[in-house]
Order: structure tokens, then C-alpha cells, then sequence
């Protein structure tokens, strides 16, 4: 099976590269939305995910973090793993990600 890693990324702005700061909501849907982006210039899709690694700045959001990511992964998420932890340049969330081609 080939796989297509997305390494770690924060909330970035596709186009501009500029940086999303926000609420760990915000960011969420920026980080989301980019990896969709990512995954289907590659051929595959959010649906294809195997694993992802969630970093998030306070375990007080994991709830939030839950209720964005099944609004992109809602049929079946995979295996995936929520540390906290300090994220560069102050962002609230940080994903890397593994999918099927």
C-alpha cells in the first residue's frame, strides 16, 4: 500500500503562507481544511486517513478538537493520538497525518 505523509503543519494559509492564529477552533478548520486540500492534490482523501498525531495546547480542548475533526473525518476516523504540548509560534494546533494513496 503506498501512503502519503503530511508532516507537521499548523494553521497556515494555503495561499498566502501567512500564519492563522485563533481560537483552537479556528485553527482547527485552517489545519483541517489544509490537510483535505493536501490529501486530495495527492490523489487520495480524508477518508483514506490511517493515523493521524494531534497536537493541541491544553488538554481542556481535546473536546473541541473532537467536534471539528468529525466534522471532516465523521465515517469511521482512524487511529489517532492527542498530546499536549507547546506548539511553535504560539499556534493551538498542530497535525500530522499518514493516508492511503
Amino acid at each position: 500500500m503506498r501512503e502519503i505523509i503530511a508532516a507537521p503543519f499548523p494553521g497556515l494559509d494555503p495561499h498566502t503562507g501567512e500564519r492563522h492564529h485563533g481560537t483552537l477552533t479556528s485553527e482547527a478548520h485552517v489545519v483541517l481544511g489544509n490537510l483535505k486540500l493536501l490529501l486530495e492534490s495527492a490523489g487520495s482523501s480524508l477518508d483514506r486517513l490511517v493515523q493521524v498525531h494531534a497536537l493541541i495546547y491544553d488538554s481542556i480542548e481535546y473536546d473541541v478538537l473532537n467536534r471539528v475533526y468529525r466534522q471532516y473525518v465523521a465515517h469511521g476516523p482512524p487511529a489517532r493520538t492527542v498530546w499536549t504540548a507547546q506548539i511553535e509560534a504560539g499556534f493551538k494546533i498542530a497535525l500530522d497525518a499518514i493516508a492511503a494513496a
